[in-house]
């Protein structure tokens, strides 16, 4: 995995935790459930930093399709984006290790990246 694309799902995971306390719904549910919610200007905080870290062409790419999809950093398995379920082309696999550490799904637009086994 790249690095830009290791800091975006970073920055994902920090959107996701950041929208989760701050809808009252879901904090109220969590909160349920034993978690506490703190720390909110602490994940905003951190979200910034590591917001500056990032390339600003691909935060400008990850803005855009977080607003569209909700989840903008998704993961490949057996071919296929996680983000809208298509199939991707057979050369895939050799172009993200290759030549391209930061592919796009031609389908859905999602930033792709593949897990560590």
């Amino acid at each position: 995995m790249s690095d830009n694309v290791r800091l975006l799902v970073q920055l994902q995971d920090l959107d996701i935790m950041i929208r989760e306390i701050s809808d009252p719904e879901r904090a109220k549910e969590l909160k349920t459930l034993g978690f506490e919610m703190t720390g909110l200007e602490r994940l905003k905080t951190a979200r910034i930093n590591l917001a500056q870290s990032i390339e600003t062409r691909w935060l400008v790419i990850y803005e855009r399709l977080a607003k569209k999809h909700g989840r903008a950093v998704v993961p490949v398995e057996d071919k296929t984006c996680l983000g809208c379920f298509q199939g991707l082309p057979g050369s895939f696999y050799s172009e993200i290790s290759a030549h391209q550490p930061v592919k796009i799904c031609e389908n859905c637009g999602r930033i792709l990246y593949l897990l560590s086994r």
